[in-house]
């Protein structure tokens, strides 16, 4: 006679299924939350509902402010004139009512990892200068055909660079974020267009902005059939064998997709130039913006070069 399994006999307690330790269901909810983000902040409308004169200008004339100003703080050379241009573009962030979740991470990321880069930049061994922070002695010697320092330190020179390239990188990523953040994309592709930046390099840029989101969002489904279909853990050879079959299968999409995409064009009438239902035109406002950024960039470079 067969015996009843140990699971349906009276009392027994149910076995969970479910590993101890939901490591991979873990990591692929995290995989699916920031895609869900990058979803959103990907087709969410930059114009919004504010009012100002950042958001309705025309995107010619913020594209030549915005290029003037990334263009005279790569010029700038002391920390005061670079502070107050990172200053003026969080200050313009501001008055433009930029969400601060999408102001934050770049103020946050960019500082870092120029940081991280230029960390070897503030030793004796790169910029000379006298030593504020002594880090390491040794008695010298060699290391190869490389001749050892005896003293590795921090110098003020090398802290003057760092600083500097921090606040110019920073400043140019502001400035640039609140370009993209206050003007729709089409526009500003549109603007470019209209500045005589080549067909083939606005084509490009405006393929991947509208299906960048398609894509996103093909991974994401991969990923949630997955977290549905997860019983236990299948082991990492298996974990790694089926990321590698996920990158396959949305490259796989993203070639049919591309192909389809590009048939519908052209059988459309489609020749590669971006065109504006409501093409923009030039205002006294929008002649103001652009004298008024390069009065400041010119200042910039003034008030640099006394303080030089």
């Amino acid at each position: 006679m067969a015996t009843l399994p140990e699971w349906l006999r009276p009392g027994a307690r149910p076995v969970s299924l479910l590993p101890q330790r939901a490591t991979a269901h873990r990591l692929l909810r995290r995989t699916l939350g920031a895609m869900g983000r990058s979803i959103s902040l990907l087709v969410r409308e930059p114009d919004g509902p504010g009012v100002g004169a950042l958001r309705t200008a025309d995107p010619r004339a913020k594209l030549l402010a915005a290029v003037g100003l990334i263009v005279a703080t790569t010029f700038l050379r002391g920390l005061l004139p670079l502070a107050a241009c990172l200053a003026l573009a969080l200050a313009l962030s501001a008055a433009a009512k930029v969400p601060g979740r999408r102001l934050l991470p770049v103020m946050i990321a960019v500082p870092l990892a120029s940081t991280a880069l230029l960390l070897p930049a503030t030793l004796n061994i790169v910029s000379g200068g006298p030593p504020l922070l002594v880090l390491w002695r040794s008695a010298g010697g060699a290391f190869g055909p490389w001749r050892l320092p005896e003293v590795v330190a921090v110098t003020a020179d090398g802290l003057l660079v760092a600083g500097r390239m921090v606040l110019r990188t920073t400043a140019c990523a502001a400035l640039a974020l609140l370009l993209a953040a206050t003007t729709r994309p089409q526009r500003l592709l549109g603007g470019l267009r209209s500045l005589g930046v080549p067909q083939a390099f606005v084509m490009v840029l405006a393929m991947a902005e509208r299906y960048l989101a398609v894509l996103l969002r093909s991974a994401q489904e991969l990923h949630l059939a997955r977290l549905a279909r997860s019983v236990a853990p299948i082991g990492v050879r298996r974990e790694e064998a089926w990321a590698a079959a996920g990158v396959g299968a949305v490259f796989r999409r993203t070639r049919s997709l591309a192909d389809a995409v590009t048939l519908a064009m052209v059988s459309r009438g489609f020749t590669g130039e971006v065109r504006l239902l409501r093409p923009a035109r030039w205002r006294r406002t929008d002649w103001l913006l652009v004298a008024a950024a390069a009065a400041v960039a010119a200042g910039l470079l003034i008030l640099d070069r006394r303080l030089a």
